[in-house]
């Protein structure tokens, strides 16, 4: 499966510095649905070539482990079944909202978990240059992130013991 989704990624790089920027047509369409039998969505893929070419990061290799992470989740958790509704942005914490004195906890919690879910609404990525500098501030990933708050099943008590714990390590 990782071997695809680096094909995959690999094309979609190719086909943006050729100048699309319509996450739909990013792929060819036998390779969207590859893509969608791994529970990835093509805007998923679209924003981590966008922020790669304009902020020099996730880079390929956050993004496979992501979409790894999500395909296991979509395929095992979630037994291949899509999301019944789609969270819009409108629905996520706002990012001033605060938990434990510290905002935008409470927001990157609930788009990882949109994220794994396949609910989060195209307007919003899990892994945007806001979620990056949050958790650089605590010497976190994204890919470490994400499985915290896949196995605490988004607990933002646990998820801040994470963090601190990240961040005194360093």
């Amino acid at each position: 499966m990782n071997n695809k989704l680096n094909e995959l990624y690999d094309s979609a790089a190719a086909i943006y510095r050729a100048g699309c920027r319509q996450p739909s047509q990013i792929l060819s369409a036998p390779d969207l649905e590859v893509l969608a039998r791994f529970g990835v969505s093509p805007q998923s893929l679209y924003d981590a070539v966008d922020d790669l070419a304009y902020y020099g990061e996730p880079g390929k290799d956050v993004f496979l482990e992501l979409a790894q992470m999500r395909a296991d989740y979509f395929l095992t958790t979630l037994q291949g079944h899509l999301p019944s509704r789609i969270v819009a942005e409108s629905e996520l914490p706002p990012k001033s909202a605060d938990f434990e004195g510290l905002p935008w906890l409470l927001r990157i919690v609930r788009k990882a978990q949109c994220f794994l879910e396949g609910s989060l609404c195209d307007d919003i990525m899990y892994g945007c240059a806001g979620d990056r500098a949050f958790l650089k501030k605590f010497h976190s990933t994204l890919p470490a992130f994400l499985a915290v708050v896949r196995d605490t099943r988004g607990d933002a008590a646990q998820v801040l013991h994470f963090l601190r714990d990240s961040s005194s390590r360093e």
